[in-house]
């Protein structure tokens, strides 16, 4: 008889550590679904503890999203109703092409390239309407940037705490597309002058004029170098997606049976 407590005993702790060591897989539930660590790796890519709470707890949100969703279609038939098959596979689909297409090697453009591309293209990069090179500083501080200001004046920002100061990059711009405050402060500028600095947005601006190109002037190779980059990489992008078309109709030569019109 104690032998028989001591055995059914011995079995309920089995049990319990079981469930209990199950439990503790368990990282999320909702509904009928349950995540366990194994899971949450197969679904996220990563370990769930190499992440940190933060990571973890936006990875979790988003798996029981989709579990909560995904279980309400089950539910309302969603998933048997042709017309959201059909839309879900054309969906995946596109998600399946854009995948396999960013997987290409990317175009390399290079000089050479783009030196090829202006010589052909020359008589587009002839301004209409006088334009301007010009450089953009931003910042939420107006006494930042007036230092900031002063040290562009003299050439020198390497004692300034430039991580206040957002550089907005360098564009070509019109007449046309600048403010007319803007444009009267950059027409009084000879190139490397800087405007005063302005309000702008939530904080305040200043611009730095490298060049002036004239109605009819010709611009420079330089200062379109980065618009036929981007021609180039349109262009060969296309290519790429034609060629990689290509490619699945020589390997799964699609054809259609019913030859009736």
């Amino acid at each position: 008889m104690i032998n028989k407590i001591l055995w059914t005993a011995v079995l309920l702790v089995l049990v319990w550590g079981c469930k209990r060591g199950a439990s503790e897989n368990i990282v999320a539930s909702a509904g009928q679904r349950q995540l366990t660590r194994e899971g949450f790796a197969a679904w996220c890519g990563m370990p769930y503890d190499s992440l940190s709470a933060d990571e973890r707890q936006t990875q979790l949100n988003g798996w029981l999203e989709q579990a909560m969703i995904e279980q309400e279609a089950e539910a309302v038939g969603l998933q048997k109703d042709p017309q959201v098959m059909r839309t879900e596979r054309e969906i995946l689909a596109q998600y399946y092409r854009a995948t396999m297409l960013a997987r290409l090697p990317s175009p390399e453009i290079t000089d050479s390239l783009i030196n090829d591309y202006y010589s052909a293209h020359q008589i587009e990069f002839r301004r209409p309407i006088d334009s301007y090179l010009i450089e953009g500083f931003w910042c939420e501080s107006d006494d930042t940037l007036k230092m900031y200001r002063r040290a562009l004046e003299h050439a020198d920002t390497s004692r300034l705490r430039s991580d206040y100061v957002v550089w907005e990059g360098k564009w070509l711009s019109d007449a046309r597309e600048l403010e007319p405050e803007l444009l009267s402060a950059v027409r009084a500028l000879k190139p490397g002058g800087v405007t005063p600095v302005m309000p702008f947005g939530e904080g305040y601006r200043l611009l730095r004029l490298h060049e002036i190109y004239p109605e009819g002037a010709q611009l420079s190779v330089d200062a379109v170098r980065q618009e036929i980059r981007e021609r180039l990489l349109t262009e060969q992008s296309q290519r790429r997606q034609e060629r990689w078309e290509t490619e699945l109709r020589g390997r799964y030569a699609p054809r259609i049976m019913d030859n009736t019109k």
